[in-house]
């Protein structure tokens, strides 16, 4: 399958979105003195007016939409057992290196908190390529579900995940819920594939989506950030809301209405958006681990602005986008050869 300039760029604006929410709103604190328990912030907790900026940098339905494609556009689509072991390799060793880790800190006496944070932040992304694993294996059954019924095909899943709410609880009714959710913007993805999205279509989703997203949290309630924050009773990700769902809608809406334009795109902007989308595994493996070492790394050194103390004002947040600054040079030093590999598959 030939690369798709406009579609990688597309990923590489979604990881983008992805990186930079993690990078800016994980907020681990330093151990307790007494019970070495690590505290974890949120700067959408401290600071309620940065709400509207979560559902910008929430781009998970984006990603979906552009797996959905990719899978749909496969040549015959790989083996099942090629799909696990492509993904197995490196989340293998990535869990190795974390298991590692978290050894070393408990036999040298780190507080108990430290390691617990640092596997959970390190490994808690990967619920996503379970999703994808699971998706991805449907996909020859979605594309016949799409040759039926089109990008209509999509309320399928829509209504399956809106009906998850109201089955009885447990988790198997929150993975079925967070499956399906992450179902709709596949087979968007699926139908954009097979044929182009009228723009009216694109035009109706991100305008209903939009205003979809606004009824749910002004009128009905939802709660105000994309993202979960800690301490909150309620996640619009956990498993994921109508109002996650209506944002994926005004994601695949804006998609539509943006590829044609990525794909004549040129200039530093776009080279720099397609090679982070064809650094998509790396990118979306590492950089969880690599804040986690940065913020492990620096503890000995005292809490340091912006990376250990409380996101509680527009100084933190000014002094974590210069860590997150900093995570993007080296990430991209680590993985400088990736785009170039990935151009030549």
């Amino acid at each position: 399958m030939s690369r798709d300039r406009g579609v990688d760029a597309l990923r590489g604006l979604a990881l983008a979105g992805v990186v930079a929410g993690h990078w800016l709103v994980t907020a681990p604190g330093v151990p307790g003195a007494v019970d070495g328990r690590v505290a974890t912030g949120s700067p959408l907790r401290e600071m309620p007016a940065l709400a509207p900026a979560s559902w910008l940098l929430q781009t998970l339905a984006l990603f979906f939409l552009v797996a959905g494609w990719a899978a749909a556009r496969s040549d015959g689509g790989a083996p099942w057992t090629a799909q696990l072991r492509r993904l197995a390799v490196p989340v293998g060793a990535l869990v190795a290196g974390v298991a590692a880790v978290a050894t070393a800190l408990a036999v040298s006496g780190a507080p108990q908190g430290v390691v617990r944070t640092v596997v959970v932040l390190s490994l808690r992304p990967l619920w996503f390529l379970g999703v994808y694993l699971v998706l991805s294996l449907a996909t020859p059954l979605l594309v016949r579900l799409d040759a039926r019924s089109g990008p209509g095909a999509a309320a399928l899943p829509l209504g399956l995940a809106l009906a998850g709410p109201l089955l009885p609880g447990g988790v198997w009714a929150t993975v079925g819920t967070t499956v399906c959710a992450w179902w709709v913007p596949w087979q968007l993805g699926v139908a954009t594939a097979r044929r182009p999205l009228g723009r009216g279509t694109c035009v109706a989703l991100l305008a209903g989506g939009t205003a979809a997203v606004l009824l749910l949290v002004e009128v009905a309630g939802l709660p105000a950030t994309a993202v979960g924050v800690p301490g909150a009773a309620a996640s619009n990700l956990d498993p994921p809301s109508a109002a996650t769902l209506a944002l994926g809608l005004a994601q695949a809406g804006a998609a539509g209405l943006l590829l044609p334009l990525l794909r004549r795109g040129a200039g530093p902007l776009s080279d720099a958006a397609i090679g982070l989308g064809r650094a998509a595994l790396p990118v979306f493996l590492l950089h969880q681990p690599l804040f986690v070492l940065l913020w492990l790394g620096t503890l000995p050194l005292g809490p340091l602005p912006g990376l250990h103390d409380a996101p509680d004002g527009p100084g933190w947040l000014l002094a974590r986008a210069g860590w997150a600054a900093l995570l993007a040079l080296v990430l991209s030093r680590v993985l400088r050869p990736a785009p170039r590999e990935a151009g030549r598959r």
